[in-house]
């Protein structure tokens, strides 16, 4: 039996790392707020993810894009702390930075490519030698060339945020809808505008005067009489955890196959693919085969470690690579917090500021010009 009608200013349909990060900001402002997640909350994409905080060492130009993820990274120590103040829980921010390796002589090209532009654009990367970057992290493979380091990048404990969103959010009065399907967009027209009135779920309905679609690889699947003109693919990412091998590593450290990333409770996790596999989460022997092989390149002691966790996760690619944020331009109150692929960690806190700006004053300081999902229409010629 379904509920009654529930009422409440803003509704939030996902309940990762952007829908949470959203859900907390508005409910910190006052507003009655609703999370509807389809299973456990934090459980997808936010539960399988590294924890990078990496753009500069995954830039490969400057642009809207960039520009983005770096004035994300800005506001991380801040978010991070104000978190920790509100859940109690340490995310384990951490500012070691990014060791970017060069191993072959393709990487040699690719990786001197990377940072001559970096260096022109003025941003903050140091060519190291090898027998520097080995001070700096003794088990990385002795065959390696040069490497470049990142100490602008960063990382946090990806688990432990989603476990301190979900808290403070609470705190902050937000209600949650788990295991709750999110069925139909409601729209209605009154005099030719359009306007979304909430939400049909598998509980019932939810009344809100703005609806944010946060619902990652799902968000493409919700009902609507007036349809978005875009498609959110997921992406199957696995990932591989491994024994921490003594000394501790303390850098994430990229080749141009994998990447580790230390983690303070005593593992590496290793990642990743990209498949596109539709919505099949399977930890497959050739995906985990090919993860152990990038490990072991960077670090070749790591093939005496234990592996100790597998996993998968669904990032979801929107088809230009862009994130989709910001106001619907037919619908008057629908909200779109998607497609984020890779950085949805990075992005969770300037997202978060700028949807609840977006909410509660009816603009943001952010500029979403580039993200907004009218791209999509003039990009297909649809009026």
């Amino acid at each position: 039996m379904s509920d009654p009608i529930k009422q409440v200013d803003a509704a939030v349909i996902g309940g990762g790392v952007i829908g949470c990060s959203i859900a907390w900001r508005l409910g910190q402002a006052g507003m009655r707020v609703v999370v509807i997640e389809r299973g456990r909350v934090g459980g997808e994409a936010s539960h399988a993810a590294g924890g990078m905080l990496a753009p500069l060492a995954e830039a490969e130009r400057a642009d809207d894009f960039f520009n983005l993820t770096v004035a994300g990274l800005a506001m991380y120590a801040d978010f991070a702390r104000e978190l920790k103040e509100s859940s109690g829980v340490d995310v384990e921010y951490r500012a070691e930075g990014t060791l970017y390796l060069a191993l072959t002589e393709e990487d040699e090209e690719e990786i001197d490519r990377r940072c001559r532009w970096q260096h022109e654009a003025g941003l903050n990367v140091e060519r190291l030698d090898a027998s520097r970057a080995l001070e700096l992290e003794p088990l990385i493979n002795p065959a390696l060339r040069f490497a470049l380091k990142y100490p602008g990048d960063h990382q946090v404990d990806n688990r432990r945020l989603m476990t301190a969103l979900h808290a403070a959010a609470l705190n902050a009065g937000v209600e949650f809808w788990p295991y709750t399907e999110a069925r139909e967009l409601l729209v209605e027209s009154v005099s030719g505008q359009k306007r979304i009135t909430g939400v049909a779920t598998a509980r019932g309905e939810v009344r809100a005067r703005a609806v944010v679609v946060a619902a990652g690889s799902w968000s493409s699947l919700l009902r609507c009489d007036e349809p978005p003109r875009f498609e959110i693919e997921p992406v199957r990412g696995q990932m591989v955890a491994i024994e921490m091998p003594a000394p501790a590593v303390r850098h994430v450290i990229y080749s141009c196959r994998g990447y580790l990333v230390p983690r303070l409770s005593g593992f590496l996790i290793a990642g990743s693919t990209t498949e596109r596999a539709g919505y099949d989460k399977r930890v497959t022997a050739g995906g985990v085969a090919s993860i152990i092989e990038r490990a072991i390149e960077i670090t070749p002691s790591l093939a005496n470690q234990t592996v100790t966790e597998t996993w998968a996760g669904l990032r979801p690619h929107a088809p230009d690579d862009l994130p989709i944020l910001g106001a619907d331009p037919r619908v008057a109150g629908l909200i779109y917090a998607t497609g984020h692929y890779r950085n949805g960690i990075l992005l969770a806190p300037i997202t978060a500021r700028a949807i609840s700006e977006l909410i509660i004053k009816g603009e943001s300081l952010i500029n979403l010009a580039p993200f907004n999902v009218a791209r999509f229409a003039r990009h297909s010629g649809a009026g």
